[in-house]
């Protein structure tokens, strides 16, 4: 069932509860108003005869009768009957009453405790004490109110006519609005058919408005340019990852070709051997860094986190960038720490180590004398980890590009890498809710600044 379908037919049921609930007190109200509307014309009947009967002298059972039988406002089988302070029963015109047995005891309880009804499908009763000084009278009035009847029975056929009809117009009605109402999403569902994943580029037209629709769309629009952001950015790094992978597997593939082509000495052997070992080690950290990448870039829910010791850490990182190469110095200090939980932070531990080894080894490299200085501080809020070298430094302009996937500055040609050691620690970095930033100039080395911060 199609919503504006689903929706006209709720506005219709709560439609027709209201407005049918509306006729039921209408119909009820006006069938209590006929009922006290024929019970005063019986007890006007009733108190009339009465009075001639026991007022007027002149008047007698006889006469009565005459006056009365051709009185014109008299009920449709009219039955009236009236009894004297002995329960005896001096005057009776019209039909029996059928409805109610005329008893003493019955008179009795009507003068103590008020009237008595009675009333049937044709035919209604009413019993009640007439006031009259020194009189103890009860006059018993029973007929049919046909005209009150046909006029009620009237108004609920035309209630009902109209209920009916009123229910086709609600139905229609609420269909014609609920489709205008849901034209917005009608033509938001028409956006999103023309979108498919090699065309992320469209938008819904919506994104404008304030209503929730238009919110969909704002958010469909969202939605939108991440994968769109995701897309372009697997598309580039699958691109930059088999170009950096195939360099140094066409430099393997070239020196032993070469190698293979005469017999050669066995130094000859040995210092290619070599090159193809450092080549291997080369493509063994690309791709170990592209694993971490993909790791990083994966929602931080995947990942496990525990406490970290930071200066643990840092002393192993240390080890591994000196293992790496020999020629590396690095220095390590740590400042400001008053106890252990100030250096240590909810994390995982192998992006961490990634992170401080990418830094770390980035500053030997591009130094000169392939020293690196790390300073560790720490407090109850905020923890900082500063890697400074003596390198040729990094231009200005290149400060924030030079965290993008691949992406090598001018500063460093020359120097062998892959790019994406920083892309690596900006992420590492925000997965653990910090952030990383450089302050350098060229000529005058770097130093990288990645700070974590603790909820107070």
């Amino acid at each position: 069932m199609r919503i504006r379908t689903r929706l006209a037919l709720q506005f219709l049921v709560l439609a027709s509860l209201i407005v049918g609930a509306a006729f039921i007190v209408v119909y009820a109200r006006a069938a209590e108003f006929r009922q006290e509307q024929f019970h005063d014309r019986m007890r006007s009947r009733g108190e009339n005869t009465a009075s001639l009967l026991l007022d007027v002298a002149e008047v007698d059972d006889h006469l009565l009768r005459k006056i009365e039988q051709k009185s014109p406002v008299r009920l449709v089988k009219e039955g009236l009957s009236i009894y004297d302070a002995n329960n005896a029963l001096i005057f009776h015109l019209g039909e029996d009453h059928g409805l109610l047995e005329i008893t003493p005891a019955l008179l009795d309880s009507i003068r103590k405790q008020g009237d008595v009804e009675r009333i049937t499908n044709d035919r209604e009763l009413l019993a009640f004490s007439v006031n009259k000084p020194n009189e103890r009278s009860v006059a018993v009035v029973s007929g049919q109110d046909l005209y009150g009847r046909g006029k009620l029975q009237d108004q609920a056929r035309v209630m009902l006519v109209t209920f009916l009809i009123g229910l086709v117009l609600i139905f229609l009605i609420g269909r014609a609005f609920a489709r205008r109402a849901l034209s917005p999403l009608q033509r938001l569902v028409m956006d999103l058919r023309t979108i498919s994943a090699s065309d992320l580029s469209r938008r819904s037209a919506l994104g404008k408005g304030t209503d929730e629709i238009a919110q969909v769309a704002v958010s469909f629009n969202d939605l939108l340019e991440r994968l769109e952001a995701a897309f372009a950015a697997q598309k580039n790094f699958i691109a930059n990852a088999s170009h950096e992978m195939r360099t140094p597997l066409t430099a393997i593939s070239g020196q032993l070709e070469v190698l293979l082509l005469k017999e050669r000495s066995g130094e000859d052997y040995r210092n290619a051997l070599n090159s193809v070992l450092e080549d291997m080690h080369s493509l063994n950290r690309l791709s170990n860094r592209l694993l971490l990448m993909a790791q990083a870039e994966t929602d931080a829910t995947g990942i496990s986190f525990a406490p970290v010791r930071m200066d643990e850490l840092l002393w192993a990182a240390r080890s591994e960038v000196i293992r790496t190469d020999a020629q590396n110095r690095v220095d390590v200090f740590i400042a400001e720490v008053e106890e252990a939980a100030d250096i240590t932070i909810q994390g995982n531990e192998i992006l961490l180590r990634s992170l401080l080894v990418n830094l770390i080894e980035n500053a030997c490299k591009y130094s000169n004398d392939h020293h690196a200085i790390v300073t560790l501080k720490g407090n109850r809020t905020q923890l900082s980890i500063e890697v400074a070298d003596h390198g040729s430094g990094i231009d200005t302009a290149d400060h924030e590009r030079i965290f993008q996937q691949f992406y090598r500055a001018p500063s460093a040609a020359g120097t062998k890498g892959h790019g994406i050691g920083l892309s690596l620690v900006k992420r590492i970095t925000e997965l653990h809710g910090g952030r990383v930033h450089v302050e350098s100039e060229l000529g005058a080395g770097a130093r990288f600044i990645v700070s974590f911060y603790r909820a107070r």
